[in-house]
């Protein structure tokens, strides 16, 4: 947001001649602010369990859900999110950058391990797919 910000304070400025008020600058501060906040609430959860048999999460503002791994149907990266997709639910969007590296990577190398078979091969919105293969 900020570099496209730049660019068409630059772009206007000198293409259009049409320099940006101080206020209208100021008024910028409101979606630079709010857009991180929103992100923080729809996509990092503020409990994140796994075992053997379920995943537990829950994120701010909803109910704690409990879901079975035999009920997982796809999960990978989507847009700037990793998705977890379970039957019978909607897919779970998880911002990635939230986590450190090290947690970050333990969940991805859980499910790559645990579940390889399960890994989408695109997504359309929020639902997954997998790619069928053909036999040669």
């Amino acid at each position: 947001m900020l570099v496209l910000t730049v660019i068409t304070y630059f772009w206007e400025g000198y293409r259009d001649n049409h320099w940006w008020t101080r206020d209208y600058i100021l008024s910028l501060l409101i979606p630079f602010v709010i857009a991180p906040f929103a992100i923080w609430l729809m996509f990092v959860p503020s409990h994140l369990e796994l075992s053997d048999s379920h995943l537990t999460i829950k994120f701010p503002f909803r109910r704690l859900q409990t879901l079975a791994w035999c009920d997982l149907e796809y999960y990978g990266a989507g847009p700037n999110v990793f998705m977890i997709q379970f039957a019978g639910s909607g897919t779970l969007q998880i911002f990635p950058h939230a986590f450190s590296r090290s947690d970050w990577r333990m969940l991805k190398n859980f499910f790559s391990s645990t579940f390889p078979e399960k890994k989408a091969s695109g997504f359309i919105g929020d639902r997954m797919f997998k790619w069928p293969r053909r036999q040669t």
